[in-house]
């Protein structure tokens, strides 16, 4: 299945265009979205706007918050797209699980998802902050797999954001990380889910013609 990925979109204006172009232009299966389409909880009205556009899309869509989804936002994100944040959801053949949170050094603790590690197992596996520790990392697609690691019960891939000009592919032992470039950089990726074939996606080639839902 073909997935649009993006994180970090922090209400930039012409992402929403974009999004609704692209979405038009393309068959996507699902959308994976690892959090922060705000900022502070705030923009309130940007994003009614963005669950307009998703919900006239149709394309199923999976969730966690990121660090700034909070207050009325985080509740209205919660309503309009599918969170799997602390659980466990099935797709087609697909076993999506995630957390969202902030790392530690940000004065924020990381609680770990409320699933088991049968369920965190050969899944797509979304938080908003990034791995630690990831190795052969490259801002392109690649299959160098980590082979010094073993991680038993590990996803086959991890999909996240936070850092916004730090982006491209890794490995964890054999788990793929998909490190998403920022939407406020206008940049998401194209994931097949049964490959894990990445190509990332200059969104500023979608911005051309502006409608917005009102």
């Amino acid at each position: 299945m073909k997935a649009l990925c993006f994180a970090d979109v922090h209400a930039k204006i012409s992402f929403l265009p974009a999004l609704e172009n692209i979405l038009a232009a393309n068959n996507f299966d699902l959308i994976l979205f690892p959090g922060d389409l705000v900022n502070v909880g705030r923009e309130m009205e940007y994003a009614e706007r963005f669950i307009k556009i998703i919900q006239k899309s149709g394309v199923p869509t999976f969730w966690v918050p990121g660090n700034n989804d909070v207050g009325e936002a985080y509740h209205l994100l919660q309503a309009g797209l599918t969170s799997v944040e602390n659980k466990k959801i099935k797709f087609a053949d697909l076993k999506i699980v995630g957390m969202g949170g902030v790392p530690d050094l940000w004065g924020h603790n990381i609680f770990p998802p409320k699933v088991s590690d049968a369920d965190i197992e050969n899944s797509i596996f979304l938080s908003h902050i990034p791995p630690k520790n990831f190795k052969n990392f490259r801002k392109f697609d690649h299959s160098e797999i980590d082979d010094g690691v073993e991680l038993k019960n590990a996803p086959r891939i991890q999909i996240c954001g936070h850092q916004h000009h730090y982006w491209g592919v890794s490995y964890i032992g054999k788990t793929k990380i998909l490190k998403l470039p920022a939407g406020l950089l206008m940049m998401a990726a194209n994931l097949d889910t049964g490959s894990l074939k990445v190509e990332f996606i200059d969104l500023s080639n979608y911005d051309k013609v502006k409608v917005i839902l009102r």
